[in-house]
């Protein structure tokens, strides 16, 4: 390859990358989009266990304050699962007037790139339900709200109370993704509304290889012309020193 093509390769290459470290969005969708990475599925536990640290690498806590806790019936009170039977919900611990309506969070021990779960409310009250990336230090990477009218798929039929195994799903799956590993947290909730039952399901999360800052891809290219400018005026050199010889 031609040195100016290999130059304007790595230049074509900086600026792609260099806007794709700058992306991260957020998304719904009716079907799981992230793949990989480490899963919660919220299974293999006694309905009414308190949620914090059981699970490695995240922290579960609920506003105003409390833990949330595992519900083995969802149909049971206006939710469902995404998997299995069991989901993660409010509990009345920190003072919350009932259970299945706090707020919830859950905080990571490491960064992600990619944070996603399932929400559930098939008998909703709200017009719609905030949802929260966190980064280092509690700071907000992004903020948007879950509108109900979106909540349940096309063609759902499961009502209000749906049994295990539901489908189309109960929910609707939401996430964050980003270019960098920046994700530290995500709160869900509570509801517009006062009293409003809502659970999450099948929470993931994945980490992924960190990607250059702007800078540092800036930094490759005025590298790149440097050593073709050295290795250009070292060719014009030895073919002056031919034609002299």
């Amino acid at each position: 390859m031609k040195l100016k093509s290999l130059l304007a390769t790595a230049s074509v290459a900086a600026i792609v990358l260099c806007a794709h470290s700058a992306t991260a969005a957020s998304y719904t969708s009716y079907t799981s989009v992230l793949s990989g990475g480490s899963l919660i599925d919220f299974e293999g536990m006694a309905g009414g266990t308190l949620i914090d640290t059981q699970y490695a690498g995240v922290t579960f806590s609920q506003a105003p304050s409390g833990r949330p806790q595992i519900d083995n019936y969802p149909w049971l009170f206006g939710y469902g699962a995404s998997s299995g039977s069991g989901v993660l919900t409010g509990s009345t611990e920190g003072g919350v007037q009932f259970p299945t309506i706090a707020g919830m969070t859950a905080t990571f021990s490491s960064g992600h790139n990619g944070v996603e779960l399932f929400f559930s409310d098939t008998a909703p009250l709200s017009i719609n339900y905030p949802i929260t990336i966190y980064g280092a230090g509690g700071a907000v990477l992004a903020s948007f709200n879950l509108a109900t009218a979106s909540l349940l798929p096309p063609g759902y039929s499961g009502g209000q109370l749906p049994p295990p195994g539901t489908s189309p799903l109960p929910g609707i799956f939401v996430g964050y993704t980003s270019a960098t590993n920046n994700i530290f947290g995500i709160g869900v909730g509570p509801g517009a509304s006062s009293n409003d039952a809502f659970a999450i399901d099948d929470l993931r999360f994945t980490t992924g290889g960190a990607i250059p800052e702007p800078t540092t891809w800036a930094m490759m290219v005025i590298g790149f012309g440097g050593v073709g400018a050295m290795i250009r005026r070292k060719q014009r050199a030895e073919r002056s020193a031919f034609v002299t010889a």
